[in-house]
C-alpha cells in the first residue's frame, strides 16, 4: 500500500525564480542562485533571540575585478569568516553562517556581503555609505551592471532584491495579491511630492535622501500612515485632530543639506539626532505629517472625516490603518498633497496630487 503522507515545499519555486533574475543579472554560478534562495527565505522573516532584524545583504558572484570596492571605493571590509561550499547543503551554511554572525550587526550603514571565492564564500560587513545623505552601494550596483545582487526584507515575509542592472523583483512568501509597483517605487513617490518645494539645486539630492531615510524607517515596525501638506498651508485641526502638531517644524532637508555643505561632526550628529527622532514618529500610531520642504510638521495626528470628505465615506475593509487612509487619501488634492500607507503585513499605496 503505497504511503499516503505528500509533502510540498516552496524550495523549487523560489529556487527557479531566484535562478531566472540571477541569470538576467549577470550571475550564472549555480552555487550563487542556491546562496540567493537560502537568503531569501532567511530575510523574509529573520530573528535572533525573538528580535526581527533586517540586515541589507549584497550577495556577490564570480568576479575578476574586486565588485566589493567598486560598489563602496571608500569603505574597507571587515572580514568575518567563510564557508567551504559546493551543493545545496552548503549554500544553506553559507546563508545560515554569514546572518547569524553579521545580521545584528548591520545597523547603522553597515551592509553584509557575501561574496564567491574559489572552493566557496567569504562573508563581512562593509559601510554601504559614508554617510546617510550619501549616495551609497546600492545607487552604485544599480548601475554598475556589475554580478551582484542586494537582498533585503521589504515587509511581512518578503524580499526585494535589486541587481546591477537596476532591474528590481519583490518575493514575497505569502498569499497576498501580486503588487503593480516595488516598495521602493511608492516610497520614491512620495518623497518626491514631500521635497517638492526644496530649492530646484537641492531638490534632488533632498528626494534621493528621503526616500532612502523613509525606506529604511519602513521596512521594519507595524505599519505606518504618512501625509504631506503643502509647506506655507497650516494643519486643519478639524480634519486632524490629537496628536502633537509641532511648535516649529524639524527642518529634516535643511539640516541635512547643512551637513553636506559644512562637513562639520556638528552638523552630521543633528542629523541623526533628527533621523532618530523621525523613526520613532514613524512607528508611533497615527499619521506623520511632512511639509513639501523635508520638513516634520507632526506626528501621531488622528485622522478625522468630515462631510466633505465623500471619497472617504464609502465602506473599508481592513483595520484602522487601513480605514485611516481612506479618509486621508480623499483629502489629497484637497488639504494635502501626498499620503502614503503602509500595512503591517507589507502592503502599501501611495496617492499624490496630480
Amino acid at each position: 500500500m503505497p504511503d499516503p503522507f505528500q509533502q510540498r515545499t516552496i524550495r523549487e519555486s523560489l529556487v527557479g525564480y531566484v535562478s531566472t533574475y540571477f541569470n538576467d543579472g549577470s550571475i550564472n554560478c549555480g552555487l550563487t542562485q542556491q546562496v540567493g534562495s537560502e537568503l531569501v527565505a532567511r530575510l523574509a522573516a529573520y530573528r535572533e533571540e525573538e528580535r526581527k532584524l533586517y540586515p541589507q545583504v549584497f550577495l556577490i558572484g564570480p568576479s575578476d575585478e574586486d565588485t566589493l570596492k567598486l560598489l563602496a571605493p571608500g569603505s574597507k571590509p571587515l572580514f568575518i569568516g567563510n564557508v567551504a561550499a559546493v551543493d545545496a547543503a552548503g549554500a544553506r551554511q553559507v546563508a545560515t553562517a554569514a546572518l547569524k554572525n553579521c545580521a545584528a550587526l548591520a545597523i547603522e550603514g553597515w551592509c553584509v556581503y557575501v561574496r564567491r571565492v574559489n572552493g566557496g564564500f567569504d562573508f563581512g560587513l562593509f559601510r554601504g555609505a559614508a554617510e546617510s545623505y550619501s549616495a551609497g552601494a546600492e545607487e552604485a550596483l544599480a548601475v554598475s551592471k556589475l554580478p551582484a545582487v542586494l537582498l533585503r526584507h521589504s515587509a511581512e515575509n518578503t524580499v526585494e532584491l535589486i541587481d546591477g542592472h537596476g532591474t528590481k523583483l519583490e518575493i514575497s512568501l505569502t498569499t497576498a495579491t501580486q503588487s503593480t509597483k516595488p516598495m521602493s517605487r511608492h516610497v520614491d513617490d512620495f518623497a518626491t511630492v514631500a521635497c517638492s518645494d526644496v530649492p530646484g539645486d537641492h531638490r534632488v539630492q533632498a528626494t534621493g535622501y528621503m526616500a532612502r531615510l523613509l525606506t529604511d524607517c519602513l521596512r521594519g515596525g507595524h505599519g505606518a500612515l504618512l501625509a504631506s501638506i503643502p509647506t506655507a498651508t497650516a494643519l486643519d485641526r478639524a480634519k486632524f485632530s490629537d496628536g502633537v502638531v509641532l511648535g516649529e517644524p524639524i527642518p529634516l532637508v535643511q539640516t541635512m543639506i547643512s551637513a553636506v555643505q559644512a562637513k562639520t561632526a556638528a552638523d552630521a550628529t543633528l542629523l541623526r539626532s533628527q533621523e532618530s527622532l523621525l523613526r520613532g514618529m514613524i512607528e508611533s500610531d497615527g499619521v506623520t505629517v511632512f511639509g513639501t520642504d523635508g520638513s516634520i510638521r507632526a506626528f501621531r495626528i488622528i485622522v478625522q472625516q468630515t462631510g466633505a470628505n465623500q471619497v472617504a465615506a464609502q465602506p473599508v475593509s481592513g483595520g484602522a490603518r487601513s480605514r485611516a487612509f481612506a479618509v486621508l487619501r480623499g483629502y489629497v488634492g484637497l488639504s494635502l498633497k501626498a499620503a502614503l500607507f503602509r500595512s503591517q503585513d507589507g502592503r502599501m499605496e501611495v496617492v499624490v496630487q496630480t
